[in-house]
């Protein structure tokens, strides 16, 4: 896929749409990053002296991340009007993301089972690991009317 735009596959926009950028996707697997400018009003009130990005985002973008991944084996059915939801989520943070900074995202599926997919994700920022762990998304079903 080349030159997509996260909004081309994710139903999630602004303010909360954390991928900026999609560098790679191919069978189950995504490479994004997320550029943290620094004035992102979330950074207000997070250590207003020595502001740092909250891990829960940076964890939501790992899930965007895993979207984007899902929807290179998903087909059609990955598209905004049908994405997965976050249904697990267990991380561990290395380091702290401080702003200014591109965090560099990846995300592979390991396994699926029926509506379940789950992905191993990575979060660095240059060569510095900030988190890393496994998450799972849930696709729901179609459900057709008649």
């Amino acid at each position: 896929m080349k030159n997509v735009l996260p909004e081309q596959i994710l139903p999630h926009r602004a303010p909360f749409l954390f991928v900026n950028q999609i560098s790679q996707v191919a069978n189950g697997a995504a490479l994004a990053t997320w550029v943290v400018r620094g004035d992102e009003d979330f950074l207000r009130g997070h250590f207003p002296t020595e502001a740092i990005v909250p891990g829960v985002l940076i964890g939501e973008a790992l899930a965007q991340t895993a979207g984007i991944a899902l929807s290179s084996v998903a087909g059609e059915s990955a598209a905004p009007s049908r994405s997965g939801f976050l249904a697990h989520i267990n991380l561990k943070f290395h380091a702290p993301a401080r702003p200014p900074c591109t965090i560099e995202l990846s995300a592979t599926i390991s396994g699926s089972m029926g509506t379940l997919h789950q992905f191993d994700v990575v979060a660095h920022y240059q060569s510095k690991r900030l988190a890393s762990g496994v998450l799972v998304l849930a696709v729901p079903e179609i459900t057709r009317t008649q």
